[in-house]
């Protein structure tokens, strides 16, 4: 028996685009925007699959990751 994208994505350490829009509440032609314009996680591309290695969609959040208090008072209370 076969076992699915999603089932195969995850034995390797991956997440289907459609999996990573329902992560990050968006939809997959966001991905599909992103990626055209260089922007969110890093992904592989397996003929017309994409993938997202886990550990990138880790990196990415922790890159746009916000400061609690580090708004714009904040700021300018530090200076």
């Amino acid at each position: 028996m076969e076992k699915d994208t999603a089932a195969l994505a995850k034995e390797m350490g991956f997440l289907t685009e459609e999996q990573v829009a329902l992560l990050a509440k968006v939809k997959v032609e966001t991905l599909d925007e992103w990626r055209r314009r260089g922007k969110g996680p890093d992904y592989v591309r397996f003929g017309t699959a994409v993938f997202y290695d886990i550990s990138d969609i880790k990196a990415h959040l922790l890159s746009i990751k916000k400061t609690v208090g580090c708004g714009r008072e904040a700021m300018l209370r530090s200076i």
